[in-house]
């Protein structure tokens, strides 16, 4: 069963909050102003499910009206695919790309920085920026990614479980071979109007320890790491516990993570113990719990 309540101590600690980018490497919006912040209401490896189908998310989505105008941040050769644009830099580097948007463009036209590519599709509510460089996705809201981007929100750790054979089991007496999990998620640093008003993100980092009094009995180990690359598929039902959920228009999302698969409680002498949980943002703003249990073999 989830540790909540009284089991469990939370700290908040705002460690970073960017007011210029972090590096000349960073890059403005895609929607005007250029070069001030804008609503995100999806972030970079947060689950995707759809029936039977499950992935991490590969960029952001930036909140934008229905026919809203679409600019390269980059310059470089266009490449349009349905409802996609891809602009391509002339000299390698990272390629941005622009997903629901009616295209302004044509494949091979060359554009300059802030030049309008496109307008957001009718229905869609946002454009979806995602960023692929050396065969790989990468966070779009990583230091020296997407900027001004000012987060001051603390990342939330409600409740940790132990699961045996698959159910839970209470932490005033765990034994044997358990699961680990904890939901923990992140607010948005600017309220996002109806219908994702209620919209909640994964941290960007998870990590976790055991502790005894002043000792480490079991030193830190960090099973959600989101912060520069995108997650391989094959993945997402190892980092993703059941009860995840996604976000949708008017319906708050929920987020299950896995700290531990198989993990041997005999490594432990029988005793009691606390689990701390470290989550973080793109923006290193630490959130902070602490979970009492007792290890009963």
């Amino acid at each position: 069963m989830p540790v909540r309540g009284p089991l469990r101590l939370l700290f908040a600690f705002s460690l970073l909050a960017l007011l210029v980018p972090a590096a000349a490497s960073a890059y403005g919006w895609p929607i005007k102003p250029f070069y001030q912040q804008h609503l995100v209401r999806g972030y970079f490896n947060d689950p995707r499910l759809s029936g039977e189908e499950s992935g991490f998310h590969f960029g952001v989505d930036i909140s934008a009206p229905d026919g809203s105008p679409v600019y390269a941040i980059d310059p470089g050769t266009v490449r349009v695919h349905g409802q996609t644009v891809a602009v391509v830099p002339m000299r390698g580097g990272h390629r941005l790309s622009y997903w629901h948007v009616v295209p302004a463009v044509v494949k091979g036209q060359r554009v300059r920085r802030h030049q309008l590519i496109g307008h957001v599709v009718a229905g869609a509510g946002h454009v979806h920026l995602a960023e692929y460089k050396d065969g790989t996705y990468i966070n779009p809201l990583r230091l020296g990614g997407l900027a001004p981007y000012i987060d001051d929100t603390v990342p939330q750790i409600p409740s940790m479980t132990f699961f045996s054979g698959g159910r839970p089991i209470a932490p005033e007496a765990v034994t044997g071979t358990v699961d680990i999990t904890t939901e923990a998620f992140d607010t948005p640093p600017v309220p996002i109007p109806l219908p994702w008003n209620q919209a909640i993100f994964t941290p960007s980092l998870i990590r976790w320890r055991i502790v005894q009094g002043q000792n480490t009995t079991r030193a830190w180990e960090t099973p959600v790491d989101f912060r520069t690359f995108l997650l391989p598929l094959n993945i997402f039902s190892f980092v993703y516990a059941p009860g995840t959920f996604q976000n949708r228009a008017g319906r708050r999302g929920r987020y299950e993570f896995y700290l531990a698969h198989q993990f041997d409680t005999h490594v432990l002498s029988n005793g009691s113990y606390v689990l701390q949980i470290d989550a973080l943002d793109e923006q290193e703003n630490l959130g902070q719990a602490l979970f009492a249990f007792t290890v009963r073999n």
